[in-house]
């Protein structure tokens, strides 16, 4: 057999299409963690801004945190397509623990500098969060090897750490090596490519558009 006849190792290509819940009354004003609050009108439109943006994109699973904004941004995503909503308590957004509800204005945390690896009090540290979701990942494996597209929706801390994870960045890197800071209703895309011995590569990665960010302006 020449040169030529041999085939080129087989590549298939993936995608994420990684969400932020669509908005709540309380996002801008206080410390919303795990407290369970339902969208606001604006973010009910959002999540049907995200869910007629994606329409006609092809998506093999839809996975979300438990809280209720998240799921309320998932269901339409995964009726549309006949799924089930995969609930992974993993996305959940970081437990600010007894800052949980905490109004903004009286006080500012600063958990990137403070809170790397250090808990807030009652709650969670940055690496915590990036650690559940790096075992997210593992459970995700088979999905991911098999080049599925999937939707997952999230919070702005789970899903920026998920973005690290996915591409394989040190936790420590994460803040210096990606500008990814997820609006409300807004939808990040990363397309990843799996080689003939099942690594996953990160192709491209980047904001898929702003027709819910404006919607909520």
């Amino acid at each position: 057999m020449n040169q030529d006849q041999i085939a080129a190792p087989l590549q298939q290509m993936g995608r994420i299409m990684l969400i932020r819940h669509g908005r709540t009354a309380e996002n801008k004003q206080s410390y919303v963690g795990w407290k369970d609050i339902p969208l606001s009108p604006a973010g009910v439109e959002q999540a049907r801004a995200v869910a007629v943006r994606l329409a006609e994109e092809r998506i093999d699973a839809v996975y979300s945190s438990p809280l209720s904004r998240a799921l309320a941004t998932a269901c339409p995503l995964a009726e549309q397509r006949g799924l089930s909503v995969r609930v992974r308590d993993a996305l959940r957004e970081i437990d600010y623990g007894q800052y949980q509800g905490m109004l903004k204005s009286e006080r500012k945390l600063r958990l990137k500098k403070q809170h790397l690896f250090l808990p807030l009090p009652g709650g969670e540290s940055l690496f915590d969060v990036y650690q559940r979701v790096e075992q997210l990942l593992a459970e995700l494996y088979a999905d991911l090897i098999a080049a599925r597209h999937l939707a997952i929706v999230g919070h702005f801390w789970s899903n920026r750490m998920l973005v690290g994870a996915i591409s394989q960045l040190p936790f420590t890197e994460i803040f210096s090596r990606s500008g990814y800071r997820p609006e409300t209703g807004s939808m990040f895309e990363i397309a990843y490519r799996v080689d003939a011995d099942q690594a996953i590569q990160v192709v491209t990665s980047g904001r898929m558009d702003e027709q819910s960010k404006r919607i909520a302006q």
